[in-house]
């Protein structure tokens, strides 16, 4: 079977500090610069005979979000550079880039474009098909879509919209050439604007993929239900429920996303998941483990609060169930395959465009086979600047 795979863990550490440094949102554009150092206790996610290490990671950032006319631009993008104490062969350069371009025109016609690439050190062990390695692996995505929304004349709560993206990723180790996979979705919809707090979403959708390497191919119908509640200006409630019908499956999927901030000293987002691994993967969840034509069970959730105005800590949680159930590479009838992540950090804003701040993440994975199971934890910390 095929699995989707982790964002490399200090890659994702650095994410979520930039996070925090960027909500000021007075200049259209940014620069900066992350320096961060870590120790992990279990570098290859091995199951007895963990091997620890250091390491540092480099990271230059840039960004752009402003209007051009009637249209919107955004950008991000980050270079990262991670180099390793004592498994150098491990030493890599990652990088992410985000883009994307909100356009309309004087009529009833709208829509997005959107691109993202990002490549990271691949996890060594979380693929039950291919036995954990020690190699360096770079895994890189990439996904490139839009969208188009026509107004119907007469009918003005009413919007037939269109959507299409693509989705590959490819790995840099032989090995894993059965991983990667090429993927298009599109749909067509209706959606109704009930009010200024609720849309109502019903689309048809289709899903085609294939791995390079040998062929194999897979495909999904989908109707989708989807609803936006904007419950007030501090809270938004985005959802989806899908009859799903695939090669191996048949039933209901579905996401959530709940972002609540309502001012003052904290913020919450909530995220969870029943779906294929490439669609958790893109709702933004980064513990899922699921293979792209099996189906699994994910949630996170993260809670920042400002202990005061220059000291912000967080803390995250997230897990994923996944049944393997006459999943040959766990030689059962009943198989599990579960993880669990946790995170802790503190930032502080030593001045107005530097950041100070310490992160703690751990990750627990049980399957049935012990060769996959494992536990890790990362820690350390890092500094940040930024010019507006």
């Amino acid at each position: 079977m095929n699995r989707l795979h982790r964002l490399s863990l200090p890659f994702a550490l650095l994410a979520s500090a930039s996070c925090w440094a960027q909500s000021d949102q007075g200049s259209p554009w940014y620069l900066g610069a992350s320096l961060g150092h870590y120790y992990t206790d279990n570098v290859f996610r091995a199951n007895a005979a963990a091997s620890s290490d250091r390491l540092t990671s480099l990271s230059l950032l840039a960004g752009v979000d402003t209007r051009l006319g009637r249209q919107r631009l955004h950008a991000d993008a980050r270079l990262n550079d991670t180099r390793y104490q004592d498994n150098s062969r491990l030493d890599n350069r990652g990088y992410s880039l985000d883009t994307g371009l909100d356009w309309e025109t004087v009529g009833n016609l709208s829509g997005t474009l959107d691109y993202t690439r990002a490549r990271t050190l691949a996890d060594f062990n979380s693929n039950t098909g291919i036995a954990p390695t020690t190699e360096r692996n770079l895994q890189t995505d990439q996904s490139a879509g839009g969208s188009v929304r026509l107004g119907l004349p007469g009918l003005s709560p009413f919007t037939l919209e269109g959507t299409f993206v693509r989705r590959q990723r490819d790995y840099s180790l032989p090995l894993w050439d059965t991983q990667e996979y090429r993927q298009n979705t599109s749909s067509l919809g209706l959606l109704y604007n009930a009010s200024s707090a609720w849309r109502f979403g019903l689309a048809g959708r289709y899903t085609k993929g294939r791995v390079p390497v040998n062929g194999f191919e897979w495909d999904r119908k989908d109707i989708d239900l989807t609803a936006l509640w904007r419950a007030t200006g501090s809270s938004s409630l985005n959802a989806r429920l899908s009859r799903s019908t695939s090669d191996t499956f048949t039933g209901l999927t579905g996401s959530l996303n709940w972002n609540w901030a309502p001012g003052g000293r904290w913020t919450l987002n909530t995220k969870l998941s029943r779906d294929t691994g490439v669609e958790t993967y893109y709702l933004g969840i980064n513990n899922g483990q699921s293979d792209f034509n099996r189906v699994q069970t994910a949630f996170q959730t993260q809670f920042n609060y400002r202990i005061t105005g220059k000291l912000t800590a967080q803390a995250g949680v997230g897990f994923t169930r996944l049944s393997r159930d006459r999943d040959i590479a766990l030689g059962g009838v009943r198989s599990k395959d579960n993880s669990k992540q946790y995170s802790l950090g503190l930032a502080w804003e030593a001045l107005r465009n530097v950041t100070v701040g310490c992160q703690y993440t751990r990750l627990d994975r049980d399957t049935t086979d012990a060769i996959y199971s494992y536990n890790a934890y990362t820690a350390g910390c890092y500094v940040q600047g930024m010019i507006r």
